[in-house]
């Protein structure tokens, strides 16, 4: 037995192209097709005993009770043993069991009698088929007699796409949640990227303005052969849905608009840390310029520490000074805003030194060292300036 999904397709087109490619591997191929699965299995089962015996049978809806009634009770595939019974009362035909009450079935037949009375109702809850999911708003342009390079022409084309897509959200009183915009290239490939708003919107200004931070800022191998937009998720336009990550729910859209306001007068104001192997903490991670709409795709939100996590290095944005007491060339009492530690442990020196190619050279002597109030603590000796300082600690 196979199950064919034919919802807006030609029924009798359809089941009779079917039927013809499955003839190949056998000659006695029947087909049935009705809006209830119990329904169409029974119609291309049932061949005896009925006035019409095509190889096609199709069941208009709104009559499939009326189908089964006359439909030998065997076909609902029962147990021999509750076949036996439902003959032995003379229920022979779906018609017949399926005028009696459900109470009186169970009562005589089990629970194996009350299934089998639903199906000779065209009560079937089976779903074979997912449902169809609406298509989603979507439009794009093929440029079939030039390419494009100048991101310019790219923004001024999504405007033409994105206005009746969010038109048409609006007329369904939706918002949009996440848009795909793919650019093909003339190499065959295809850049794509997701954009999310704040907070799910069906204004046109906010996904242009996403749309041409994001071509402003477009790198590609090759020119660029199209445009598409589509978009990804909608939800009713009533729905706040909250987010957990979001600490001004109420405020989401002031604070995109006011983010615009400001790459828009003072151009890249949202950086983030970059980290290389630089020998010094304080000169290994600097302050890069990046993408807000970057930046929000690539969000990630970390788990608290558990009680057990490992220490973590907390780094003075730069070196303080501190005064350090020594004994036999290792230090034992460490001076630090207006107070003296006792050193219990001293692990070092770890000596780095370099730079002497550049006007600002460096040579450090590193310990690090636990006081008597069990904080781990780390210091360097600056051998350029003879002078103790705190380059951070552990917590």
């Amino acid at each position: 037995m196979v199950w064919a999904d034919v919802r807006g397709l030609p029924l009798r087109d359809t089941a009779e192209r079917l039927r013809a490619a499955c003839e190949t591997c056998d000659d006695a191929v029947r087909v049935g097709v009705a809006g209830i699965p119990v329904v169409a299995e029974i119609a291309a089962r049932w061949v005896e005993g009925r006035a019409e015996s095509g190889a096609v049978t199709i069941v208009p809806a709104g009559t499939d009770r009326d189908f089964l009634a006359g439909a030998p009770i065997d076909l609902l595939d029962p147990i021999p043993s509750l076949l036996t019974l439902l003959e032995g009362t003379g229920l022979t035909t779906c018609g017949a069991l399926a005028v009696l009450s459900r109470e009186a079935v169970e009562v005589r037949f089990g629970a194996r009698g009350a299934r089998l009375w639903r199906l000779a109702r065209a009560d079937d809850p089976r779903r074979l088929f997912d449902r169809i999911p609406p298509l989603r708003p979507h439009a794009s342009i093929d440029f079939l007699e030039y390419v494009i390079t100048d991101p310019a022409r790219l923004v001024f084309t999504a405007n033409a796409l994105i206005t009746p897509i969010c038109e048409g959200l609006a007329a369904r009183g939706e918002h949009a949640r996440a848009m795909t915009l793919t650019l093909p290239l003339a190499n065959g490939s295809a850049w794509s990227r997701t954009l999310r708003p704040g907070r799910p919107t069906a204004s046109r200004d906010i996904w242009l303005r996403l749309i041409r931070v994001r071509l402003e800022r477009l790198s590609v191998p090759d020119a660029v052969t199209g445009i598409a937009v589509e978009v990804g998720a909608t939800e009713p336009a009533g729905v706040r849905q909250g987010d957990l990550f979001d600490r001004g729910f109420g405020s989401a859209s002031a604070v995109e608009a006011a983010l615009s306001r400001l790459v828009g007068e003072l151009g890249e104001v949202v950086v983030a840390p970059e980290v290389d192997a630089h020998p010094l903490a304080e000169r290994r991670a600097r302050w890069r310029t990046r993408d807000p709409i970057e930046v929000a795709d690539n969000r990630v939100v970390e788990d608290a520490p558990a009680p057990d996590a490992p220490l973590t290095l907390q780094l003075l944005p730069e070196p303080r000074d501190v005064r350090v007491d020594l004994e036999e060339g290792q230090p034992t009492r460490l001076y630090d805003r207006g107070g003296w530690r006792v050193l219990t442990v001293v692990a070092g020196p770890d000596r780095v030194s370099g730079g002497w190619w550049e006007d600002d050279a460096y040579a450090r002597e590193y310990y690090r060292c636990v006081t008597d109030e069990g904080v781990l603590v780390w210091i360097y000796r600056d051998a350029t300036r003879d002078r103790w300082l705190l380059q951070g600690w552990w917590d």
